[in-house]
């Protein structure tokens, strides 16, 4: 075999393996909001929960009621806001890092966790 042949085989193994090892992960996280009990005084039996994207846009909404979780994936990475008509709201940043965020209304009590 020739030096120049191995040198080529050696270069597109070398742009393969870059290629493949540059593809970026995902670009999108999720958002899970728990209703563990309403707030007291608080009318019907769930709360209308908004998620707002990035870009200032709905990126969706849901009713949930109290014992039951709801959770959304493919909200894109950036500064989301997530607002419940329980008064919970929370700004934060999904990113690579910390893809997924959690939410818990337990009455007149709003957590946040990942």
């Amino acid at each position: 075999m020739s030096g120049k042949y191995l040198t080529r085989v050696a270069a597109a193994f070398l742009v393969v393996v870059a290629m493949t090892g540059c593809t970026s992960g995902p670009q999108s996280g999720s958002v899970e909001v728990e209703v563990r009990a309403m707030r007291p005084g608080a009318q019907g039996g769930s709360y209308e929960v908004k998620i707002i994207g990035p870009d200032g846009d709905l990126a969706d909404a849901q009713e949930v009621a109290v014992g039951s979780t709801y959770g959304v994936e493919g909200i894109p990475f950036g500064w989301i806001s997530v607002e419940a008509t329980s008064g919970c709201k929370a700004k934060t940043e999904l990113t690579s890092e910390s893809p997924t965020l959690r939410m818990v209304i337990d009455g007149e009590d709003c957590a946040l966790s990942d």
